[in-house]
């Protein structure tokens, strides 16, 4: 089911790969090109540093990140314990953005393996 609902955010104009990782950043599943690796470490940076800026200056809680640019990448927590992010290049990053809150109580409540 993961897989099936990860794979709808592929069909979004410049999403080239989907991930979703728990608050440990362990990958509990992927779906993007054949034979390329899913970026974990990057995900996990990201989220670190950016939660480090949040609590640094008192910002309250993270809710999710965006990085726009050639390499573009929305990572957004759906729950306190998943975490989901989309990368790719010369999309509509508020359009993902929008999928995410679309497929977010699925993705909440979806069994991990």
């Amino acid at each position: 089911m993961l897989q099936r609902l990860l794979g709808e955010f592929l069909k979004i104009d410049g999403v080239e790969q989907a991930m979703m990782m728990d608050d440990r950043g362990k990958l509990l599943s992927s779906v993007g090109p054949e034979g390329q690796l899913p970026p974990v470490e990057r995900a996990v940076e990201l989220a670190v540093a950016a939660l480090d800026a949040v609590q640094h200056h008192d910002q309250g809680d993270l809710h999710e990140l965006w990085v726009e640019g050639d390499d573009q990448v929305l990572i957004d927590v759906i729950t306190p314990y998943r975490i989901v992010m989309l990368n790719g290049s010369n999309g509509n990053i508020a359009r993902w953005r929008h999928s995410v809150d679309h497929l977010r109580p699925q993705l909440a409540t979806t069994q991990e393996m």
